[in-house]
């Protein structure tokens, strides 16, 4: 098949394509599940390269080989792109890397068999000078058909893994992002492959006429699924770059809770500390984060005599005024009674015995944890800050509300 992709779209589409299999090989390929990736990448490009019709006249005109068996070639590097890429799946989905490569080599050996099957099927077609579509016939239904075994299996097993990494309790926006778009691209691999030898067959037995459509089609499918596979691909460069300028998740996460941390050693300076050199750069590693988790729960730790209930009252005005959410009154109301406590102990108002009723506790069971509960509370500080800055808390046994 040739593409019929306008070429001032095609070609640098192209090049974006081959930026992304280059980079990869630099930058990613160390582990073996990247090594199986960047293969699925090379011999998807290969196999768009030569769709152009540039490449295929260049080629014939070269005398390198005819532009039908160009097209048929194609064919061929997608069923060898569909083998590099079950290789990948079979270690996403945690099969030990010496179990993945026995049975990479598997895949292998039966793209190599398939290969062989599908050009002795397709070599009437190919002498005739015509593509499958056009000439027709049983001979290219079933060279459709070894064509598109290894890409039905492989798109059956995407939409699975990806289903199953859906399901994760844990899964990260991220990794949702990931999970549908491979749900999207499995789809497409299965349903647009598993056409060609339906609707051919069908042709055949004289139900339905496909071929124009057929030719569409192909004509640009093929592309289409492989412009979105290396948009996935060249992610990692996408998070790099962002992860260089201070917006990973890990950078953006230790910037919310800045105005927390700085207010808390305000309150109790003896919370302040460095466990290495200050980062100066935007990035900010998971020490950083770390070292902010602790400091913020530290002071909490350190403010717990100065903790008072705050009544109803004040915190149903406050959830009020700010419109706080249901599920997230909590926080707010945590925040609240810590802004009250800073205020406290600024004003002088003496220590009282702990009330462990009335100071925030942590379920926390990890740093990750830790750090949510802390970014939850964070999120209403700011306006919990203020709200305590209208009233002097008087600190008596009976005192049943703050003015």
């Amino acid at each position: 098949m040739t593409a019929t992709v306008p070429g001032f779209l095609a070609w640098p589409l192209l090049a974006f394509m081959a930026a992304v299999v280059l980079l990869r090989y630099a930058f990613f390929n160390h582990s073996q599940w990247e090594r199986y990736l960047n293969h699925t990448l090379a011999f998807m490009l290969a196999s768009n390269l030569i769709r152009e019709q540039a490449v295929q006249e260049l080629l014939s005109t070269a005398g390198i080989m005819t532009i039908t068996t160009a097209q048929q070639l194609s064919l061929v590097l997608m069923i060898f792109t569909a083998a590099e890429f079950m290789g990948f799946i079979t270690l996403w989905d945690r099969l030990s890397p010496q179990a993945a490569r026995r049975r990479q080599r598997y895949h292998r050996l039966a793209a190599i068999l398939l290969t062989t099957a599908f050009l002795i099927a397709a070599a009437p077609a190919r002498a005739a000078g015509e593509t499958l579509e056009i000439y027709g016939g049983w001979s290219s239904v079933l060279a459709w058909s070894l064509y598109v075994l290894l890409l039905v299996i492989l798109g059956i097993q995407l939409v699975l893994l990806c289903v199953k990494e859906l399901r994760h309790p844990k899964a990260k926006r991220q990794e949702i992002f990931i999970a549908v778009s491979g749900i999207m691209i499995g789809l497409s691999i299965g349903v647009t492959s598993i056409e060609a030898p339906v609707l051919a067959a069908l042709e055949e037995l004289g139900w339905l006429y496909s071929r124009d459509y057929r030719i569409t089609l192909h004509g640009f499918i093929f592309f289409t699924e492989s412009v979105g596979g290396m948009f996935l691909a060249a992610m990692p460069f996408v998070l790099a770059a962002a992860a260089r300028a201070g917006y990973d998740a890990t950078t953006r996460r230790w910037r919310r809770l800045q105005p927390l941390r700085d207010s808390m050693i305000t309150a109790v300076p003896e919370t302040a500390f460095e466990l290495r050199v200050p980062n100066t750069s935007r990035r900010k590693t998971a020490l950083d984060l770390h070292q902010t988790t602790v400091q913020i729960r530290d002071a909490i730790l350190q403010l717990r005599p100065y903790f008072r209930d705050v009544p109803a009252s004040v915190t149903e005005r406050f959830t009020t005024d700010h419109s706080v959410p249901p599920k997230r009154r909590q926080d707010a109301t945590n925040a609240l009674q810590l802004a009250y406590a800073v205020r406290a102990k600024a004003e002088g108002v003496p220590p009282a015995t702990i009330d462990s009723a009335t100071v925030l506790r942590s379920r926390s069971t990890n740093l990750d944890e830790e750090t949510e509960e802390l970014l939850h509370l964070a999120r209403w500080w700011p306006d919990a800050a203020i709200a305590s800055a209208h009233g002097s808390p008087r600190h008596q046994t009976e005192m049943s509300e703050y003015p």
